[in-house]
């Protein structure tokens, strides 16, 4: 009888070290079903279709993108490129992407209802979420995407992680000292060809403020500069917001735009800035502290976010010493200088000069008249005709 007691001991003892044991560290099964964006994903995607750019950014930084197996032709991505494309994101070649066989297809809400149904139709899951607007909101894309690809332990962990890492790596280089304070800002052009910059408090604008720098729109509530005058019910006249671009005078330009590999630049806001007589006048046009970076990459919050802050962080320091000059003299070139003779301190004039200017003093004071000759005085008659006497 004790010999059974012990044995069944024994084995209640086994059972309980392996159910401890098989909790520890988490499960596979810990991790699925999960659902997220509206999609119940049933068991870890293996071969996932990406349809936003950002989504894909995100995956990029989380480092899930050996799941990937295509991308929408929006996700332009260098580290992408291999990637077969499937089309546009809000309607996709779906016979295209079905060929690619895959278990998960991540996309945005401008994803045509069409494309949705037939993509249905194929059992093919479609996560939707949607693009971030603020710091918040890119942290839960972090965690969403974290999940739908890794599950609800791991995967949000390793997503809540990653972006962890980037808003760190972001925050140690805006608070790196630099030698010296300039300013800087962005500018690119909206759909009706007007000059535009980031909002305050947006994401981009503090993404754009991470590079150390002091953006002289930082406090600009909304994007666009009017290009002329308004004048009010009173008759007040204000000014274009486009000169605000002239004062400022930033010690540097970020422009929306690329350079090729010949080194022509495709900007459409460089090109109106240089076509500008307001603004071509810009120290940091004239003495080429300019540098190109695409708008959509402030819109990208994972790898293309790191690799745009170290852009900007190498284009503020190459040339400090043309910097710290421009800072200390941001209108100098926006405006005329004035000449070594005017800010000459004056010197203590001769004798002679003295009594040079005595003489000429006394001409304008008698009045020259038409025929050269000086007479006593001048006035004015009623019509205000000159009259000497």
């Amino acid at each position: 009888m004790k010999r059974i007691l012990s044995l069944f001991l024994a084995v209640c003892l086994i059972a309980a070290c392996a159910a401890v044991f098989s909790g520890c560290g988490g499960s596979k099964d810990d991790n699925f079903p999960v659902t997220v964006g509206g999609a119940e994903i049933t068991a870890e995607p293996q071969r996932v279709v990406v349809l936003n750019d950002a989504f894909a950014d995100i995956i990029l930084y989380i480092g899930y993108d050996i799941k990937l197996a295509g991308r929408s032709y929006e996700c332009d991505q260098q580290m992408l490129n291999i990637l077969p494309s499937v089309g546009t994101g809000t309607d996709p070649a779906i016979d295209t992407l079905l060929n690619l066989n895959p278990d998960l297809v991540i996309a945005d809400e401008s994803l045509s209802t069409k494309s949705r149904n037939k993509l249905d139709e194929g059992g093919v899951t479609v996560v939707t979420l949607t693009p971030a607007n603020t710091q918040e909101e890119i942290r839960q894309l972090y965690i969403d995407l974290g999940t739908a690809l890794g599950g609800k332990t791991d995967g949000s962990k390793k997503g809540e992680d990653a972006y962890n890492k980037l808003f760190k790596l972001l925050n140690e280089y805006s608070t790196t000292t630099k030698n010296i304070v300039v300013t800087d800002a962005y500018l690119y052009l909206d759909d009706q060809g007007s000059y535009c910059t980031f909002v305050k408090d947006s994401v981009q604008a503090k993404i754009f403020g991470y590079n150390g720098a002091i953006n002289v729109f930082a406090n600009k509530t909304s994007p666009q500069f009017r290009a002329t005058e308004t004048t009010d019910e009173n008759g007040n006249v204000t000014a274009a917001d486009e000169m605000y671009i002239r004062y400022a005078s930033p010690t540097y330009l970020f422009l929306d735009g690329t350079v090729a590999k010949d080194g022509t630049i495709q900007s459409a806001v460089y090109d109106k800035l240089i076509a500008d007589p307001n603004l071509n006048v810009l120290s940091a046009l004239n003495e080429g502290r300019v540098t190109f970076i695409p708008l959509k990459n402030f819109y990208r919050p994972g790898v293309t976010f790191e690799e745009t802050l170290f852009t900007m962080i190498d284009a503020l320091n190459k040339d400090e010493e043309a910097a710290e000059e421009a800072s200390l003299n941001p209108t100098e070139t926006a405006t005329e200088a004035p000449t070594a003779a005017a800010t000459k301190p004056a010197e203590e004039p001769t004798e002679a000069e003295e009594e040079t200017e005595e003489e000429e003093e006394a001409v304008e004071d008698a009045g020259v008249s038409d025929d050269g000759a000086v007479s006593d005085g001048v006035y004015y008659d009623e019509n205000g005709n000159v009259v000497y006497y």
